[in-house]
């Protein structure tokens, strides 16, 4: 994981990992901001909206 030091206080960027085949489980538990990485298909997901009453929606980049 990324460590920096922003204006003296510590923070990290989690991002949780697994297979394509799994980012519907990451839909409904993931919070606004949330980056999910398949490790299968090299795709980002990010969180755009809170899971809630529905699953959160999502946006995907593809890295090459």
């Amino acid at each position: 994981m990324a460590q920096n030091k922003l204006y003296k206080k510590d923070f990290q960027i989690a991002v949780k990992t697994g297979t394509d085949a799994n980012k519907t489980k990451f839909q409904k538990e993931a919070v606004k901001g949330e980056l999910y990485f398949a490790t299968d298909t090299f795709k980002l997901y990010i969180a755009v909206t809170t899971a809630g009453a529905s699953d959160s929606t999502i946006k995907s980049v593809t890295l090459s």
